[in-house]
C-alpha cells in the first residue's frame, strides 16, 4: 500500500512539474516575438479578418496565431542550442492540420468513440433486453461516448470550457466503471439494490461537487489526472489500463510534431473497448444462466 501511495504521488509531482513549468513560452525570444507580433498584426479593428474561415471558426484568434507562429522559431532555437524541444503553455508543441490543435489525440479520440458505438450495436445483438446489466451497459456506453466526443473536441481546440468538459468526461467515464463494478459484484447479494443505490448516490454527489469546484473554483491539471489515476486503480481491467497509463506519464515531445504520448495513450485505450464489451456480452449470458438457476431453486 506504501508503494502505491508512493507511486501515485510520484506521478502527481511529476504532471504538476511538467504543468507548470513552461520554458518555451518563458524564453526571451518567444516574449520578444510574440509582442512584435501583436503589435504589428493585433493592434486594428479588423485583426482577426485575415484568418481563414476554419481557424475563425474554431476561434483562432490573433493573439494565438502569434503564439503559434512564434512557438516554431523558438522550438528551433533550443533545438539548435541542444537545449531540447520544450514546452509552452503546459503544452508540447504541435503542427496544426485543418485548424486541428492536436491531429493524432483527435483521430485516437474518434476511434475510441467509434468503438464503443460499434460495440454497443454488436451488444444488442447478442444479449437480450431482459438480461441484467443490459441498461446498465447502455448507461456505460452513453458516458463513454459523451466522455470520447468531448476528448475529440478538446483535441481539435484546446481552451477553458473544452478542457474542463474533457477531465470531467474522463472522470465520469472512470467513476461510472467503479459503480459498474461495484454494482456487478455486489450483483446477486440479498441487499443488492440498497447497495447499488447507495454507491450511486455517493459517487454521484462527488461528481457533482468535483465538477462545481473544476468550473468555479480552480481548474487543477494535475489534481485531476490524480483523481482519476486513483480512482482509476480501482475500476477493471487494472493491468491493461496501467500498461496503456504509461503512455500518459511517461511524456516526451511528440514525434513528427504530430504524435505525443497523450496521442499514443488514446490509441491503446481504443482496443480495450473492444475487449471489454466482449467480456461485457459474455457475464451478461452468464449472469442470465444464474438468474435462471436462482429462479428454479426459489
Amino acid at each position: 500500500m506504501k508503494e502505491i501511495v508512493t507511486a501515485i504521488t510520484a506521478v502527481f509531482f511529476f504532471i504538476l512539474k511538467s504543468v507548470l513549468a513552461s520554458t518555451g513560452d518563458r524564453s526571451q525570444m518567444f516574449y520578444s516575438c510574440l509582442q512584435d507580433c501583436l503589435a504589428q498584426n493585433c493592434s486594428g479593428s479588423s485583426q482577426d479578418s485575415q484568418s481563414s474561415l476554419i481557424l475563425r471558426a474554431l476561434q483562432w484568434t490573433c493573439s494565438d496565431e502569434c503564439k503559434y507562429f512564434c512557438m516554431w522559431p523558438t522550438v528551433n532555437w533550443f533545438v539548435e542550442a541542444e537545449i531540447g524541444v520544450q514546452q509552452f503553455y503546459g503544452k508540447w508543441p504541435f503542427v496544426r492540420i485543418w485548424g486541428i490543435q492536436e491531429p493524432a489525440a483527435t483521430l485516437f479520440s474518434i476511434l475510441n468513440l467509434v468503438g464503443h458505438v460499434v460495440m454497443i450495436k454488436r451488444f444488442r445483438k447478442e444479449v437480450r433486453p431482459s438480461a441484467p446489466f443490459y441498461r446498465m451497459t447502455h448507461y456505460f456506453c452513453f458516458i463513454c461516448c459523451h466522455a470520447w466526443l468531448w476528448s475529440t473536441i478538446f483535441h481539435i481546440r484546446d481552451v477553458r470550457f473544452t478542457e474542463i468538459m474533457d477531465y470531467l468526461g474522463a472522470f465520469s467515464m472512470v467513476l461510472f466503471s467503479v459503480y459498474h463494478f461495484l454494482s456487478r459484484v455486489l450483483a446477486f447479494e440479498s441487499r443488492s439494490f440498497q447497495y447499488s443505490l447507495f454507491f450511486g448516490i455517493a459517487i454521484g454527489f462527488y461528481f457533482v461537487y468535483h465538477s462545481y469546484t473544476t468550473f468555479f473554483v480552480k481548474m487543477d491539471y494535475g489534481y485531476n489526472m490524480l483523481i482519476n489515476i486513483a480512482f482509476g486503480a480501482c475500476a477493471a481491467f487494472v493491468a491493461l489500463v496501467a500498461f496503456t497509463t504509461l503512455f500518459e506519464v511517461l511524456d516526451f515531445p511528440p514525434l513528427f510534431w504530430v504524435l505525443d504520448a497523450h496521442a499514443l495513450w488514446h490509441l491503446s485505450t481504443a482496443p480495450l473497448a473492444i475487449l471489454w464489451y466482449k467480456f461485457l456480452i459474455d457475464d451478461c449470458h452468464h449472469m442470465e444462466g444464474q438468474k435462471l438457476d436462482l429462479e428454479k431453486l426459489a
